[in-house]
């Protein structure tokens, strides 16, 4: 019977947040309780199971909030304006560097892990130099969302913090040996950009220079009123400030989240010295740290539902149990290969939270370090974001590009799923993924 609620568990949250009738933080709250209850679980046990299902998603939602502030704040104040101008100023009008560029600065902007302000900061500064050129905007759109794929594998990410939330590992730990892979993700977009940049390099002196499109009256303004330039010594204390951050990430001498918490203070102080102005700066962006958290903190109840009520190891014996002889080491590898399409269909909270724990159950009972599952499915879904109709962001992408959905999607959907192929391929050749 617990296994069987565990399916329904599991069936009812996907196809309820798939049909948008709830949204994943109501799902996760509510219908695990209601599972329980069926199962005949008395309040207590349940609110056991709960405690210990927030104990294990807490320090990633706590990282999820302060790092989206810091970063929010880090990009108010220019941060990375200076390099993307350089970048910007670098490609002297020929597509071929302007598909090049458009890898690196969309790398470079990526690095805060939010796809919304990525968007938001290189499609508005691409987009002209691109109906410039004659460049499509498909071609603009393919790139950006390739690069900020393959970057979205951060930690502070939301779902590199998924993952963490949902196997336990550390999410700094899961980027540190995934960024071999994103390497040779980045080789792979930067090879296309080259190959799409010849192409409209060709296409370009054929019509003897003329643009061909023109840009959206209404794209949005970036707001740089707050930007510091770089003769603002404030200006290299937040560099400073974030060097050290990252520098504790990689060494580990201090907790990731509390690395951004103790660094959003001294970002506060550092570029808001009124209490108005760090209350501002907070609102500006607790938004997009919250929405997240909630639903990371929301999922814990799954979490723990599944593992205090016996679900996971009900649904993963079961599996393993259908599955051929031996096919259970690569059932993560599988779903792995398919995250692009999965990514399509579920929505990141149902991927990681619905469907990375039974995943994860069944591989880990066959023998497969847990790190090896997240990894796999992180790779495949991350890749393919920026095609997803379940994902709110594509479609203020699509947005600010003045580009179809369907067209979008044609055009980049195969150079996606192409592209985590073979960052898969390389992860299982590097051990990076273990069967």
């Amino acid at each position: 019977m617990i296994t069987a609620l565990g399916f329904t568990l599991m069936f009812a949250i996907v196809i309820l947040i798939l049909m948008r009738r709830i949204t994943p933080l109501v799902a996760f709250v509510t219908l695990p309780v209601i599972a329980c209850l069926m199962a005949g679980f008395g309040l207590g046990e349940i609110g056991k199971f709960i405690t210990e299902g927030l104990k294990t998603v807490a320090p990633t939602a706590t990282l999820f909030i302060f790092a989206i502030l810091y970063f929010g704040i880090m990009r108010d104040c220019g941060l990375f304006d200076p390099l993307v101008r350089f970048l910007l100023k670098s490609t002297k009008g020929r597509p071929l560097s302007v598909a090049i560029v458009t890898v690196a600065v969309t790398s470079v902007t990526h690095l805060d892990g939010i796809g919304a302000a990525t968007f938001l900061l290189v499609i508005p500064a691409l987009l002209p130099l691109y109906l410039r050129l004659g460049m499509s905007r498909q071609m603009l759109l393919c790139l950006v969302v390739l690069s900020a794929g393959v970057m979205n594998m951060v930690p502070w990410g939301g779902t590199t913090a998924r993952a963490s939330a949902v196997t336990g590992i550390d999410a700094s730990q899961l980027w540190i040996s995934l960024i071999p892979i994103q390497a040779v993700g980045l080789v792979l977009v930067m090879s296309l950009a080259v190959f799409l940049g010849l192409r409209a390099q060709r296409s370009f002196a054929a019509n003897g220079g003329a643009a061909i499109d023109s840009a959206p009256a209404d794209a949005p303004q970036v707001d740089t009123s707050q930007m510091l330039p770089t003769s603002n010594w404030r200006y290299w204390a937040n560099l400073a400030l974030t060097a050290g951050i990252l520098v504790c990430l990689f060494t580990g001498a201090f907790p990731l989240f509390a690395c951004f918490m103790v660094g959003l203070g001294i970002a506060l102080l550092l570029n808001y010295p009124s209490l108005d102005d760090q209350n501002k700066a907070l609102r500006a962006h607790a938004t997009d740290a919250m929405q997240m958290a909630l639903v990371m903190l929301a999922a814990g109840i799954l979490l723990g539902v599944l593992a205090g009520a016996g679900m996971s190891d009900g649904m993963a014996h079961w599996m393993i149990n259908i599955l051929p002889e031996g096919s259970a080491n690569w059932i993560h590898v599988i779903i792995g290969a398919f995250g692009v399409p999965l990514g399509m269909l579920f929505s990141p909270d149902a991927y990681y939270f619905a469907l990375l724990p039974v995943i994860r159950d069944v591989a880990v009972a066959a023998g497969v370090d847990p790190a090896a599952v997240a990894n796999a499915m992180l790779i495949g879904e991350n890749t393919g974001f920026g095609v997803s109709p379940v994902v709110p962001s594509v479609y203020l992408a699509i947005g600010l590009a003045g580009v179809e959905l369907y067209k979008h999607i044609r055009y980049t959907v195969l150079w996606a799923w192409g592209i985590s192929l073979i960052m898969l391929a390389a992860a299982v050749l590097l051990g990076v993924v273990t069967v």
